[in-house]
This record gives C-alpha cells, sequence and structure tokens, in this order.
C-alpha cells in the first residue's frame, strides 16, 4: 500500500545564538525536533531557508551531507530517507533529482523548486538544519499545490545497516557486527533484459525458482545456487500488477498462480515455454494454495473486500465454490490451514473465517483495530500446542505481533509480544517452520527468530540485502527485501529483492 506524503511545519522554539569563539553549540542550545505532519492554507512560498523558522546557527559549518539519511519519528508515506549527492560547485542533488538542487551553509542545507501540475503551481521545499551532538538533524519539508500547503518535520539519522537486533520487544541472540550472522549471499540474478519496474515474491519447488516481478514471471534454475540461471519468462499480454505467485502440481504438470488483475494459471512444465491455460475473473493481491481431502483449493486476497475460493484441483478449469466479504478496503494478504484462512483484511484488521464448508465461510474471529491499521501478512505455526500466528502490518512503525488464534484459548485474537527492528523500516512478509520465523524487513533485509519462548521472539541471525549507500537505491519507504521462501532440505533462502531481483542466502542459523 502506498500514502501520499503531508504534513505541516512544526517551528523551532526561539532563535539561537552562535557561541562565542564559533564553537559549536552544547546540547542544551538544541530545541527538541518534534516531528509531525499537517496541511494547512498557503501563507508564503517558502523563498529562502528562513521560511522554515530559526535555526541553531553554525551547526553545519563541519558537515558532510553526502549520501543518505533516514527520516525518523514520524510517518511520511512513500519516503523513507534522502539521498544527498555533492555535485562539483559544491551545492548538494537531493534524491538524484537535477531539478532539487540545495545550497550549503553553515547554518542550513535548502534548496526550492517550483513546476507546473494541470496549470496550477507546485511548489516543493526542503531545510536540513541543527546538527546536534548526538549525530542527528532537523529536516523540514513543504509540498504546496492549489493553495494549500503540506509541511513535515522530521528527524534525520545517517542510513545504515542494521546490525542489531530489535528495539521493541525481544531479547537480541546470536548478533555481530557485519552484513550478516547466520546468513550468507550465495547468488544474485538480474538479468540484463529484464525490465524495469518492482520484484515481489519467490516461491521455490526443487531446485527452480518462480520470481514475479512487474515485468512478469522469470523461471530460475537453481540447481547451483552460486549461480542461478534463467530458464524462461512468461509476460502477460497487457500490463497488470503481477504481484504474487504460487504453484500447483497436477495432472502430470506443474502451474504457476499469479495473482493480477484477472488471475493467470500459467502451465510451467515446460521453463522455456510458459503458457496461459487459464484465466480467474478475479482482481487480486495475493493468493494461496491448499491441498485438502483430496481437493486443491485456491484462495485470493482480492482489492474487493473480498476472499473467493476456487476448485483448482484441475488448474485447467477452475470452479468458484463461494466467498467471503471483510467489508474493507481489501484483502491483502492470507494463510490457509486445514480449510481455515487467516485473513489480513488491511484497515480491517486481522481475521478468521472457517472455509470447511466454501458455499458458506462463517468468521471465527478478528483482531479489529491492529497498531497501525495496516494488517499485511500473516503465518501459522504451532509451538508446545499452542496455536498462533505471526502477524505483520506494512506502515511507519510496523511490528512483528504474535497473535493466539486458537478459539478457545482466552487471549484468541489477541497479540501477546511483539518483535521489531526500526520504526522507520517496516515489516514485510513472513514464514515459520515449528518455533523458527523468518522474515522480510524492507532495508532491514532477512531477519530470523527463534520463537521457543514465544512471549521473547530472540534474533538468531539476519542478512543486510540493503546497502544505503547504494546506486541501486531509492528514497522509496517501501524498498528491499519483500518476498521470501525457505527451501529447509538445502539450507538456503530465497529472496525477492524489489531493487535487486532474486537473491539466495545461505542458512546457517540454529
Amino acid at each position: 500500500m502506498r500514502a501520499v506524503w503531508i504534513g505541516v511545519l512544526v517551528a523551532a522554539c526561539g532563535d539561537q545564538a552562535r557561541p562565542p569563539g564559533n564553537a559549536p553549540p552544547d546540547a542544551t542550545a538544541f530545541p527538541e525536533v518534534v516531528p509531525a505532519c499537517t496541511t494547512g492554507a498557503q501563507t508564503q512560498t517558502f523563498d529562502d531557508a528562513s521560511a522554515f523558522g530559526p535555526v541553531v546557527a553554525g551547526t553545519l559549518a563541519a558537515w558532510d551531507p553526502a549520501g543518505r539519511w533516514f527520516l525518523t519519528g514520524v510517518a511520511l508515506g512513500d519516503v523513507s530517507s534522502v539521498m544527498l549527492q555533492r555535485q562539483a560547485d559544491g551545492t548538494f542533488m537531493f534524491d538524484r533529482s537535477a531539478v532539487k538542487v540545495g545550497t550549503l551553509t553553515a547554518d542550513s542545507l535548502f534548496e526550492r523548486d517550483e513546476q507546473t501540475y494541470n496549470d496550477k503551481p507546485y511548489l516543493e521545499a526542503h531545510r536540513i538544519s541543527n546538527l546536534a551532538p548526538d549525530g542527528t538533524l532537523k529536516l523540514d519539508r513543504a509540498q504546496c499545490y492549489g493553495g494549500s500547503c503540506e509541511v513535515c518535520t522530521a528527524k534525520v539519522v545517517r542510513a545504515t545497516h542494521n546490525t542489531a537486533g530489535d528495539v521493541g520487544g525481544g531479547v537480541v541472540g546470536g548478533v555481530v557486527e557485519g552484513e550478516g550472522d547466520g546468513l550468507t549471499m550465495l547468488g544474485q540474478l538480474a538479468g540484463p533484459s529484464w525490465g524495469p519496474g518492482y520484484t515481489f515474491n519467490v516461491r521455490v519447488a526443487g531446485t527452480t525458482a518462480y520470481l514475479i516481478r512487474q515485468d512478469g514471471l522469470h523461471i530460475i534454475d537453481t540447481t547451483d545456487p552460486t549461480n542461478p540461471t534463467q530458464l524462461g519468462l512468461y509476460r502477460r499480454a497487457h500490463l497488470g500488477y503481477s504481484n504474487d505467485v504460487k504453484l500447483v502440481d497436477a495432472n502430470a504438470k506443474r502451474y504457476a498462480v499469479i495473482a493480477d488483475y484477472g488471475v493467470d494459471v500459467v502451465d510451467v512444465s515446460n521453463p522455456a515455454n510458459p503458457t496461459l491455460v487459464a484465466t480467474i475473473p478475479e482482481d487480486a493481491h495475493t493468493d494461496a494454495i491448499e491441498a485438502r481431502d483430496g481437493k486443491v483449493y485456491a484462495y485470493f486476497g482480492t482489492y474487493d473486500g473480498t476472499c473467493p475460493i476456487y476448485d483448482l484441483t484441475d488448474p485447467e478449469h477452475p470452479a468458484k465454490l463461494g466467498q467471503f466479504a471483510v467489508n474493507g478496503m481489501l484483502v491483502h494478504d492470507l494463510s490457509i490451514e486445514h480449510g481455515i484462512a487467516y485473513l489480513n483484511a488491511w484497515d480491517q484488521g486481522f481475521v478468521v473465517v472457517d472455509f470447511t464448508n466454501p458455499a458458506a465461510p462463517v468468521r471465527l474471529g478478528a483482531w479489529s483495530n491492529t497498531p497501525t491499521r495496516t494488517s499485511h501478512s500473516n503465518w501459522t505455526t504451532t509451538i508446545d500446542g499452542r496455536h498462533i500466528a505471526l502477524h505483520g502490518e506494512e506502515s511507519y512503525g510496523a511490528k512483528l505481533d504474535l497473535v493466539d488464534v486458537d478459539p478457545a484459548a482466552p487471549g484468541f485474537m489477541q497479540s501477546f509480544a511483539t518483535w521489531q527492528t526500526r520504526p522507520w523500516v517496516s515489516i514485510h512478509n513472513l514464514m515459520a517452520f515449528g518455533t523458527k520465523a523468518y522474515f522480510t524487513y524492507y532495508q532491514d533485509g532477512v531477519r530470523v527468530l527463534d520463537l521457543s519462548d514465544p512471549t521473547r521472539p530472540t534474533q538468531i541471525g539476519y542478512f543486510n540485502t540493503w546497502d544505503p549507500q547504494a546506486d541501486y537505491t531509492s528514497s522509496d519507504f517501501f524498498e528491499g527485501a519483500v518476498g521470501i521462501d525457505v527451501d529447509r532440505a538445502r539450507h538456503l533462502v530465497f529472496v525477492a529483492d524489489s531493487p535487486r531481483g532474486l537473491l539466495i542466502l545461505g542458512d546457517d542459523t540454529p
């Protein structure tokens, strides 16, 4: 999901004078940065840095802005960081944009750009100031259009790898400085002929990986995980939004079920010649496959807030059996266990539905008010007889929640533990096998947790797939490690990384 970055200026309190002798100000000279976003009528044109209010003078005299900086303390929509690049004339380009060029003084780094959209002026301005003794700064941003301004204030920190564990509820274990611990990079693939666009998810069967990207389904041989090789590519006849892929083996063939605006069922038995064999008339964001009672069922999380169920025993002739409506924006993701569907109903929360009679699904319960109102993904597991779900949101401040999903449990559909890396980085997809859980965590890469005591999730491994200073990075909040699959037999973790393509990690976690 995406949100528009809006806000209002939170002004600093009072002018700050430069200390005698140009000495750097001490910590007491700095007004607190109060991150916030609000909207208001346009009352100025932000012609220079002073339009955002006073600053602590002289703090940027020796500051080197070059590199990427995280914006923290407040949800800023799709924007999570800013990249500053020094130009030959001493100015700084913001986010590699030729129209956003800032001038650095001892007091601030300021840029302003005005353009015209739909015959109306659009103004955008940034100011970075107040380099504090702890290395943090203050960023103000104004966006003005059609007579109103949206201005945000955020705290800025240098974007670095996250080599620590959690900051929100777990116990850090087995963490060392460096690229990763317990997980090592073996191979990666992003072919030169691949089209532009996002990498969404991956599923692995045997030694073949099925990677879904914006430009299609890439079928990849991973027999040698250090040298993955593309075997074939399926592209839709028209551009859609292929977000998810699951696999079905039936009729001595293998099929890929691709969630899109209209679900494609593709015969991938011959990887070099994938062939469309059916289209299911559902606009789906995600899908899930379940084999039960001699049949194969396909469930879809759709953009109209329903979860339809299909008989996919013969994938070339899918048959709709029923559906359940959550009365929300969409069903973003789902997992299935023994005919019970665990639905991430986004703004409507985490909903459990009994589909054992597909024609008449029954709602069993819900966690209706998740912390950020973005119920994104889940996976269920059983630990010492306790049936729980791992639940993740997708937003600023998103966390892993552990939720009881046994209807007989006193805490049914209630969170009893949380885990988080950094508030300004969002969790994404997840899987669990008994007491061991694997997560993709956008800019924080891949994280592995021990859930032996589910009330105290403990990090036992990680790998940072995202380099904050790399040329491939952007300021997109939704960037980095996205999709995941785990080959436990080969001790491999497959990652769909949004800018990098397919990554294959060796798994030595305990």
